[in-house]
């Protein structure tokens, strides 16, 4: 369809023609693939992931397992807590308000990469890995307030 918002080659209203479980495990894997790659490149460049904890000593972190529950679970969670409520009813102001949401809290989130005390490759590689979630987020509940294709036909006619 002319208009139709385009994502890694396809436009979100063909995407919004599979199952929410599928759009969301696309989202899912889609944002876990670009943040473990950010994560390598941050090591490229120097990143150790370690931050100073209040006392001084280095937090030796768990990444790339961190990276990988960090975007996983909220991202998972919050996919799969907006479909439920919408399938309750007033489905796309409950999906638009989730990316509302959504985008805000993974841009807010991005504050705790700067005053945690991460190396700058880090902190770079960090923040941008919130930013891809918030990406993400807006394109999956994108896809998911779109009708499907059934609904967008109308009723059959015989």
């Amino acid at each position: 369809m002319p208009g139709d918002v385009h994502a890694g080659g396809r436009s979100l209203g063909r995407i919004a023609d599979r199952p929410p479980a599928a759009v969301i495990a696309g989202a899912v894997a889609a944002a876990l693939g670009v943040n473990l790659a950010l994560w390598l490149v941050g090591l490229a460049f120097g990143g150790s992931f370690q931050y100073v904890e209040a006392d001084g000593t280095l937090h030796t972190t768990t990444a790339p397992q961190g990276v990988i529950t960090m975007t996983v679970l909220p991202l998972s969670g919050g996919l799969a807590l907006s479909v439920l409520l919408a399938a309750a009813g007033r489905r796309r102001f409950v999906l638009r308000s989730a990316q509302v949401v959504g985008v805000g809290a993974a841009l807010a989130t991005t504050v705790q990469t700067f005053t945690t005390g991460f190396d700058v490759p880090s902190t770079i590689a960090l923040s941008v890995m919130h930013v891809v979630v918030a990406a993400v987020v807006l394109l999956a509940l994108e896809a998911l307030a779109r009708p499907q294709r059934a609904e967008r036909a109308g009723p059959a006619r015989g």
